[in-house]
């Protein structure tokens, strides 16, 4: 994996300029002994890294004067180490990076803003929590093959989660330390083999916090704005997961199936209610859906089976896509290739927007509901090799 940022082998303190940089320009210093370029480089919010400037040093020694518009993140890149920083214009940063050693992380120090040395506690932070992780994977593999693997894995497993809830804990000592600093964005963004350090479920009143907070303090940053927006789109995100586990938690095994009133082929309609009285399969399905169609000739043999028992089956096709220019014909089409001979087809040609896909909740396709004769639930995500085990006792 590479190392993004390295937790700084030896500190040192820097004296500060005594001159200040004019309104608008930033002053970069950077040491790091045995590196003789770096590249400073610009990370706008809605854009790609931009390059600002490349300098060159035979003493590892290094200073660049440039303009900064609006408050933002910068990178200083040079051998081994990437370096975050943060500007607003009209300040010095300085930034110390220890000597280049082979196989050895190079760490750094950084002085200058609130934002840049959170910046540093934030990626120091998980590169610890990372290293701790990969000294739990080495211990894993060293005892694979033995007798004591199982213990192992329990225990590693546990050490892993207290990483994770230490890097949680830490982050929100941070958060709460300064709530008012715009790299607090990155602390949101952090995970760990991707477990998030911060849950929204557990932790939304930082979330909102921040949204708060940053668009007052930085108004008009393109940076608190991106996240502002990154934060109700995983608002409305959670809202559709909770309405989907509730339509889930409306389709239980034992409860009244939803009823389902859709158009058939000829524009007649046809509603679940109306097969009461029959054990129904109710396949949601569509021609464009591949693993749909390689289970069709299962679902056929199945319906050929039982039908003269009180068995049939309801197909509901999420059919039209935005990239599907006919798919009226693409439904009909897939009905007559796949031979799927019962006559209960409906669709409102809407694809995942589908009446019948937010009544049940539905995410994915395949999907299937067996409903007995009074209308109740019996079972949902069936597969065709476990129909007929359901089927023969209520049949």
């Amino acid at each position: 994996m590479k190392k993004i940022l390295s937790l700084g082998l030896a500190l040192s303190l820097f004296t500060a300029c005594n001159t200040q940089p004019e309104a608008g320009v930033t002053d970069l210093k950077v040491s790091a002994k045995g590196s003789k370029e770096i590249v400073i480089e610009s990370l706008p919010a809605n854009s790609d890294v931009r390059v600002i400037d490349t300098v060159q040093s035979e003493d590892g020694n290094f200073e660049i004067t440039f303009p900064v518009d609006t408050p933002n993140f910068f990178l200083v890149t040079t051998d081994g180490i990437r370096v975050p920083f943060f500007s607003r214009g009209g300040e010095q940063i300085l930034i110390e990076i220890d000597p280049l050693v082979t196989e050895v992380d190079r760490g750094y120090h950084i002085k200058g803003n609130k934002e840049s040395t959170r910046l540093h506690d934030i990626n120091s932070m998980l590169l610890e929590a990372n290293r701790k992780v990969d000294s739990l994977s080495q211990l894993r593999n060293m005892y694979r093959d033995s007798a004591n693997n199982m213990e192992v894995v329990r225990r590693t497993q546990k050490d892993f989660e207290n990483i994770l809830n230490n890097g949680t804990e830490r982050l929100i000592q941070l958060l709460e330390e300064d709530p008012a600093n715009l790299s607090n964005i990155f602390a949101f963004q952090m995970n760990l083999y991707n477990n998030p350090f911060l849950n929204p479920d557990k932790h939304m009143e930082y979330f909102v916090e921040a949204d708060s907070i940053l668009n007052a303090e930085y108004p008009g940053n393109a940076h608190a704005e991106t996240y502002r927006k990154q934060f109700e789109s995983m608002k409305q995100q959670m809202a559709a997961s909770q309405m989907s586990q509730m339509r889930q938690d409306a389709i239980a095994v034992g409860s009244p199936a939803p009823n389902i009133s859709l158009p058939k082929p000829d524009g007649n309609m046809l509603s679940l209610s109306d097969l009461k009285g029959q054990v129904v399969l109710v396949d949601f399905w569509a021609a464009w859906c591949r693993p749909c169609r390689m289970t069709n000739p299962q679902l056929v043999e199945l319906y050929n089976k039982y039908k003269d028992r009180g068995f049939t089956i309801m197909s509901v096709s999420f059919d039209g896509l935005k990239n599907q220019q006919s798919p009226s014909q693409d439904w009909l089409k897939a009905i007559n290739d796949d031979g799927l001979v019962w006559e209960h087809h409906v669709s409102d040609l809407k694809g995942w927007n589908s009446a019948a896909a937010q009544t049940y909740g539905i995410q994915s396709i395949p999907y299937t509901v067996l409903v007995d004769r009074e209308g109740k639930i019996v079972a949902k995500q069936i597969t065709p090799a476990q129909l007929p085990e359901l089927l023969e006792p209520i049949l």
